[in-house]
């Protein structure tokens, strides 16, 4: 093989530094136009209330809402130049008057938007920047390939051609272009010779400034704010009574929660929360109260799993203040449910096994997915929930894990039913009902817990899969769970489940004791890293 002689080395280094060089260059002059494009041509599908919606980013300046034969409501946007078009889609197909579209159900459905409009606007942006950064680099891209042709355009145009279209000229077409094109979008937007009515009711709400360009929208504007302000307070006034008096049960009965002993800590356990609000901060507030090391969800915490659900996320993730939160999706929750739960700082489960903290955690997302507001299911992915409980088994197996979290019963009957199941604990929900603690003794005498859990967010069937009610008390039992670790072995010894009744009384059923390390085999607290000498009975355990 010819070696190439230092002489010829430095040439080549030379045409790679400029080649690289002038790639580098290439790139940031081309960094503004692509950025342009992508932010000007961002566009997401996603949710606003019950209707499928298309969000647009533009240079208009402002926000507008397309309402199809209704009309078109604007407001201004505090992030002018740029602007962002809303089509929303299915209104005026039920109702030629939009009675419809402003009927209770709606208006429930469009509440938590219109009391918390700052989380929804995040959550849609977040979306959209994501989006305007792929269109970005699409844009990038092509300029690039066009730059490189241009440097080799001696090889496919004619001499004079190629000479004409050198680097002084191209520069500077390249700086008219650029100029042209963002003062264009800098440059105030033409006013619209359409007529704009203010809508006065919307004074004083998160509404307020906007503007609409029909009469008939103006009136369906005002009658709706004016049920959404008044559906607003009396969801506020009823949730914040909710927290406030189950807070002072649960503080009245606090004695009744076992804490950890000796070598234990207790992990906090819930699942299908479904954006319950006044159900998340009494779990924050429990959490604050028991301090538990971990926070751990088995799924469906959101109800549609849409962009706008963005302050249900952010103010789950609060519950676990400076404590690792844990959670594996659930069929209501959608991988924009789990980006939103990454950024909030949430360990998100997709297949592998975890280390938080020395306790090792395995889970994934659930297969299927409701689509938003409805009862219809869509495939995630190409696997059933048997399949599922099969591979998590596979997974498993092992690798001494811990905590094994998944949504779905016919998902966790697999493990379950394995003999001696490889995760200490096994917990899941879907069904809004607990079932359990069950637990499955193991050949050397140790154990499984496993535990369906109940609704966190005290959600009553149906109504789930139709309408979201963030803002109302829970309608049943809501269950949260205190499960009892003995640490040396990692083995679940009690559970303690704790119930928020739907008039707000709390119950805290006794710690159902679901095993005692002291009466295991020497060899098997040995072979499950227990070296310390056994203990004497706890006195909670069953004699």
């Amino acid at each position: 093989m010819r070696r190439f002689l230092p002489a010829e080395q430095a040439p080549l280094r030379k045409r790679l530094a400029r080649s690289l060089g002038l790639a580098i260059v290439a790139a940031l002059f081309a960094a503004p136009m692509a950025i342009a494009w992508g932010v000007g041509n961002a566009e997401v599908t996603d949710y606003l209330g019950p209707h499928q919606t298309i969000f647009s980013a533009n240079y208009s300046g402002e926000i507008k809402l397309n309402l199809g034969p209704f009309g078109n409501a604007y407001l201004r946007d505090n992030y002018a130049p740029i602007g962002v078009e809303i089509k929303v889609g299915g209104v005026g197909k039920s109702s030629g008057n939009g009675a419809g579209f402003f009927s209770e159900q709606t208006l429930a459905a469009y509440s938590g938007l219109f009391t918390d409009p700052q989380e929804t606007v995040r959550g849609v942006a977040e979306r959209l920047l994501e989006d305007a950064a792929l269109e970005a680099m699409k844009a990038e891209m092509v300029l690039l390939t066009a730059f490189a042709l241009w440097t080799h355009r001696r090889r496919f145009l004619r001499e004079p051609v190629a000479r004409r279209t050198g680097l002084g000229r191209t520069t500077v077409t390249y700086f008219v272009v650029a100029s042209v094109c963002i003062g264009s979008i800098l440059a105030p937007p033409e006013r619209s010779q359409d007529v704009r009515i203010e809508v006065a009711v919307a004074e004083g709400t998160p509404l307020e400034g906007v503007t609409v360009d029909s009469v008939l929208l103006s009136d369906l504007l005002d009658r709706g704010i004016k049920g959404l302000t008044l559906l607003a307070e009396r969801q506020q006034k009823a949730m914040k009574a909710y927290i406030e008096g189950a807070t002072d049960e649960f503080i009245r009965q606090q004695l009744q929660v076992v804490p950890a002993g000796p070598d234990e800590t207790q992990m906090l356990g819930f699942s299908d929360l479904h954006c319950n609000i006044a159900m998340t901060e009494i779990i924050r507030r429990l959490a604050a109260i028991v301090e538990p090391s971990m926070i751990i969800s088995s799924g469906d915490d959101t109800v549609n799993g849409t962009a706008a659900e963005r302050g249900c996320v952010t103010r789950e993730a609060t519950i676990a203040r400076n404590i690792p939160f844990v959670v594996a999706g659930g069929n209501h929750d959608s991988d924009i449910t789990e980006a939103q739960m990454k950024r909030a700082g949430m360990r998100v489960l997709s297949g592998a096994v975890i280390d938080v903290n020395g306790v090792k955690v395995l889970g994934d997302d659930d297969p299927e997915l409701n689509k938003p507001f409805s009862i219809e299911r869509t495939m995630q992915r190409p696997e059933t929930e048997e399949q599922l409980g099969k591979r998590m088994l596979t997974q498993a197996t092992g690798k001494d894990v811990d905590v094994l979290l998944i949504h779905q019963p016919l998902a966790s009957v697999v493990i379950a039913t394995a003999p001696n199941p490889p995760a200490k604990l096994i917990m899941w929900g879907h069904y809004h009902a607990q079932d359990g603690p069950h637990v499955i003794v193991h050949d050397d005498g140790s154990w499984t817990v496993a535990m369906q859990d109940g609704t966190a967010g005290g959600v009553k069937q149906p109504t789930i899969t139709s309408f979201s009610t963030p803002f109302s008390a829970p309608r049943t039992s809501a269950d949260v769970y205190l499960f009892t670790r003995h640490v040396p072995t990692g083995l679940i010894t009690g559970v303690q489940p704790i119930h928020f009744m739907p008039n707000g009384d709390v119950v805290i059923d006794p710690r159902i004791t679901t095993g005692d390390v002291s009466a295991l085999p020497p060899e098997t607290r040995m072979k499950l890293g227990d070296t310390a000498p056994p203990a004497s009975p706890s006195p909670l355990a069953p004699r």
